[in-house]
């Protein structure tokens, strides 16, 4: 089962994912976001988190723009947040491409089973701190590898595992003790039950 703490803020929280066996540290470039920081932090950040791999998080970002911070930053791979469409998503290069779908507000799975994408993140919206529908994501991860996103914490990630089976878990709200601030000891524990 594959672990990403995304909402990276501070390289001491980088590290301790690092130290827990997590595949990928999230750093979030949306500045609407509670959990935002700038493309250079983010850097810093997915170097502070080495082995683990760095994920960077957008939302409509002028393509050209994403391109120049991919070539810069270099993260392992881009998740997609907003309206993106298929078009955007084969026009970079350089990066893994996932993407996020609100699985409780779309109307067809089939959009989200066949988008040109490495990943596919089943979510509630994103940063909202609710579960989508478990069910729903389920159909979704039989047809392609998942992250389950959207309201996981230590206290039902088992449960969300047995009802999805997603590839893997991604969360960030559910291990804070503030936004973009980790709570190690939460962090811990929802490592513990993943791996």
């Amino acid at each position: 089962m594959l672990l990403k703490f995304c909402g990276i803020t501070r390289e001491e929280d980088a590290r301790f994912a690092a130290e827990l066996g997590a595949d990928f540290v999230g750093a979030i470039i949306v500045p609407a976001s509670k959990r935002y920081v700038t493309a250079e932090q983010a850097r810093r950040l997915f170097e502070s988190a080495s082995p683990a791999r760095g994920v960077l998080v957008v939302r409509n970002m002028q393509l050209d723009e994403l391109q120049r911070i991919i070539d810069v930053v270099h993260p392992y791979a881009v998740q997609l947040h907003g309206s993106e469409t298929a078009e955007y998503a084969r026009a970079l290069h350089g990066t893994q491409i996932w993407k996020a779908f609100d699985v409780n507000r779309l109307d067809d799975l089939q959009v989200a089973a066949s988008f040109p994408a490495d990943m596919i993140v089943a979510d509630s919206g994103g940063g909202t701190g609710t579960t989508c529908d478990w069910s729903r994501a389920a159909e979704l991860a039989k047809r392609r590898p998942v992250f389950l996103a959207g309201g996981i914490t230590p206290d039902n990630v088992r449960e969300a595992i047995e009802a999805v089976r997603p590839a893997g878990i991604d969360l960030a709200g559910g291990v804070e003790s503030a936004p973009g601030i980790k709570d190690h000891e939460k962090m811990a524990r929802l490592a513990y039950i993943v791996h």
